[in-house]
Order: C-alpha cells, then sequence, then structure tokens
C-alpha cells in the first residue's frame, strides 16, 4: 500500500464516507472530496469541502500513510500546507499542530474491512513519475541542458501568461496578488485584485479595504477567513505591499529601481517562503519585462535566469521527486527547470523531445 492508493480510493469514492469519524470522535461529513493534485506541488486534493461540529471547512485535504508523515515530509515547514482542513492517513499514530491547534484527522484502517477491506485487485492509476529516474545520473549534462531549455520555455509561458498584452499597472497588480496566494490561494488574491481596483488602496483606509474584504467572502481555501489570522495577517501585508508599489514613489515606473526587501519590510513580510514566492512567481516576470524595455526579447529571459538563479531553492513535493533520485537543486532556477520538465515532459510522457530521454535511447 501506498499513498497514491488512498488517494485514489478517495477520488474513486470507493470507501464507507458515510459512517466516517474524525480520530477525536466528531462524525464528519465530506461534501466535496476535493480537486485530485496528481502532478502539482502543495495538498493532495484542493478546493474540498467538509463539515463537523458544526462548521463547513473549505480547503485541501493531505493523505499519508501515518500521521507523524507530516512531520516527516516537513510539511509543518512549508506554507502551502497551512491551509490543510483534513488529514486522511492509514494510520493514526502522532496529532499533528498547525498553527498550535490540532490538525482534524480521519484514520482509514478501521475502514478497509468488510465490503470496504483494501482491495487485493484494483485497476490502480499509476503515480506520476520521472521514467529515466533510475539512470538519470549517467546522464547529468543533459539533464543540464535540459534545464536550461526549459526555464526558457516556462519564463517565455508565464511571462506572456501576465503580460501578453503589455505591462499594465493592472497586470502587474493581478500578478503580485497571485503570489500572495501562493499555490494554495493564488486564485482568490486574483479575484481579490478584481474586487478592489488598485485605486483603492489610496483612496480607501486598511480597515475600510479589510471591511470590504471580508464582506465579499469571495472564497479562501482555508477553515474560514473570521477564524484564520494568518490569513488575515496576509491580506494585510498585502494591502501594505501593494500601496508601498504602487504609490509610495511609484516603485511601478519602468525606470525606477525596487528595492524589494525594503517593500517586504514595510509590509511585514517576514516568511522567507512568501518572499521567495513573490520574488519567484512576480518580481522575476516584472525585472523580465523591463530588461525587454532597454534590450531585446532574449536578454529580457536572461535576466530572468540570473534572477532566479540568485533565491534559494523551494521545498515541495515536486523537489522531493528530484532529491529521491539524487538531483539537489541549488537554487529557485533549478528547482523551477526541474518542475517545467516535470509537468510538462515526465507527465505527459514527452521523452522523445527531453534532452535525457534522446541520450538514454541512444544508450
Amino acid at each position: 500500500m501506498i499513498e497514491h492508493h488512498l488517494q485514489q480510493l478517495w477520488q474513486n469514492k470507493r470507501l464507507p464516507f458515510h459512517l466516517f469519524c474524525l480520530t477525536s470522535g466528531s462524525p464528519i461529513t465530506i461534501i466535496q472530496t476535493g480537486i485530485w493534485n496528481i502532478a502539482g506541488s502543495g495538498p493532495d486534493f484542493q478546493l474540498a469541502e467538509i463539515y463537523f461540529d458544526g462548521l463547513k471547512w473549505f480547503g485541501s485535504i493531505e493523505f499519508h500513510l501515518k500521521s507523524s508523515d507530516w512531520y516527516k515530509h516537513r510539511h509543518h515547514q512549508d506554507q502551502s500546507y497551512e491551509n490543510v482542513i483534513l488529514h486522511v492517513v492509514h494510520e493514526h499514530d502522532q496529532e499533528v499542530f498547525v498553527r498550535g491547534s490540532v490538525l482534524p484527522t480521519l484514520e482509514l484502517k478501521p475502514y478497509l474491512q468488510g465490503e470496504f477491506s483494501f482491495p487485493k485487485y484494483y485497476d490502480w492509476n499509476k503515480a506520476s513519475k520521472i521514467s529515466c529516474g533510475k539512470r538519470l545520473s549517467e546522464f547529468l549534462p543533459s539533464h543540464r541542458e535540459m534545464q536550461h531549455l526549459a526555464i526558457q520555455l516556462r519564463l517565455n509561458r508565464k511571462f506572456q501568461e501576465a503580460f501578453g498584452t503589455g505591462l499594465t499597472k493592472e497586470s502587474v497588480y493581478r500578478l503580485l496578488s497571485m503570489a500572495f496566494g501562493t499555490k494554495t490561494n493564488a486564485l482568490s488574491f486574483e479575484i481579490l485584485s478584481q474586487q478592489v481596483p488598485l485605486v483603492w488602496h489610496v483612496n480607501k483606509s486598511e480597515g475600510e479595504l479589510i471591511e470590504i474584504i471580508h464582506s465579499n467572502q469571495q472564497g479562501w481555501k482555508s477553515k474560514n477567513f473570521l477564524l484564520q489570522s494568518k490569513i488575515r495577517k496576509r491580506v494585510l501585508s498585502w494591502l501594505r505591499l501593494i500601496r508601498w508599489y504602487f504609490f509610495e514613489n511609484d516603485h511601478s515606473k519602468i525606470q525606477s529601481e525596487v528595492n524589494w526587501s525594503v517593500g517586504f519590510e514595510t509590509a511585514g513580510i517576514e516568511n522567507s517562503l512568501l518572499q521567495n514566492n513573490i520574488r519567484i512567481n512576480a518580481i522575476a516576470y516584472i525585472e523580465i519585462f523591463k530588461k525587454q524595455v532597454e534590450k531585446e526579447r532574449s536578454s529580457g529571459i536572461l535576466k530572468g535566469m540570473k534572477y532566479l538563479q540568485q533565491i534559494s531553492p523551494e521545498k515541495n513535493r515536486n523537489t522531493r521527486h528530484w532529491k529521491h533520485i539524487g538531483i539537489h537543486a541549488k537554487n529557485a532556477f533549478e528547482t523551477q527547470a526541474n518542475l517545467e520538465i516535470y509537468q510538462q515532459f515526465c507527465t505527459q510522457n514527452k521523452c522523445l523531445q527531453c534532452c535525457v530521454g534522446q541520450k538514454l535511447l541512444k544508450s
């Protein structure tokens, strides 16, 4: 049995959902099982909806064989898992705490019996993997070549998504907002940037904007916006960074030099993981655009590549995939390149379009 098997049983609803109780003894209703996050980083199921103890919860669900794997996989150090609302495990061997509170846990072992016993024969889907993993160490020069090709593809694609029609204050506003949400709440923060026009950041007070944001209830992937102090703190930091960037000396001007460390300090963003996420998913693309204005298109992508080389490597499910087969990333350039290879080539079986795959077939 592996985690992927439990996830598939959950996805296929091949479990006695009507009998479920949390390890605390509270009955739980699974309203929406969530969207299975097969290839991406972050929690296993997203956009889930559950009900217990008289409250409805929206967020992500994470699966493990044992509860203690939460700490073994270092999820307690990864902000992508801050909004997990349910921990589904085969065996509950340890309480898990998130923000000082016990994470609601569902132990499947007692339910995998009788007609719902773990199936010996089942049409299991194969978990996404890196097919050449066992021999990748033989082709490290080809992997480095592929990293350079992949990072260019990724920067070009994401740049076009962000600024395909040109760099405007609204497009930068949207990009920065999505980066604030990280993978878990990117959509919620994007919606937030639509609900709160940029001009409001200078025309209204922080208190007024907080009230507006709360009344909109755009749907945070967390337990509850009112109860989730960390989300409230994140929104407040977002308000302050947007005001600093666009309205204090107007750092958004193309010719201006931006000291983002000052911006992070002004906004009260102390979390290095959040800082890096904003740098990787927003600032890098702003830098690309500014460089392209000065010179030709290729120089902008080169600037983005150099910028990512200065940022610490990410730590998530994808980096663990690569680390497991001996590929240790030194910076965000390499983690982003590996993510592109994994998502756009490995999971789609495009081995013939990969430098490593081509070399492997010739060997």
